[in-house]
């Protein structure tokens, strides 16, 4: 028999799921039942592209705000463009990991995390750098 709720194979005599504690009915289901949702979640894709425009970004108006130091514009581009998707990739990218999605999701998932954690701490020490005056 299948869980209603998760769709794990069970024994035919258990009476509760033992990975998502649904309790079992105790009738024996002819066939798998269908999921709500079935599909893989995008979001670890959706969060490694975040991390790459985060990155890329970064790249892009970090070296001009090196230039042009005193840009109030650059450094509104910098967190629109650079540290929200940063933020926003780590964000999802825990969500794929906290709700167990498996494989591929959730080894591009922990790709992502790390690409926009490096952008973050890049950026994190940049701003040190700048602040204490060295540069």
């Amino acid at each position: 028999m299948y869980c209603k709720h998760c769709g794990k194979e069970l024994a035919d005599e258990a009476l509760m799921c033992p990975d998502c504690g649904t309790p079992t009915d105790g009738k024996r289901a002819a066939q798998k039942p269908a999921l709500v949702n079935e599909q893989p979640s995008p979001r670890g894709t959706v969060a490694l592209f975040l991390a790459i425009f985060a990155f890329v970004t970064g790249i892009i108006f970090g070296s001009f705000f090196y230039v042009f130091t005193g840009s109030a514009i650059l450094l509104y581009m910098i967190g629109a463009t650079t540290i929200l998707p940063a933020l926003t990739a780590v964000c999802l990218g825990i969500t794929v990991l906290i709700r167990g999605e498996a494989g591929k999701e959730r080894a591009i998932a922990i790709v992502a995390i790390a690409l926009a954690g490096t952008v973050l701490l890049f950026l994190f020490l940049s701003v040190c750098i700048i602040a204490s005056g060295v540069l």
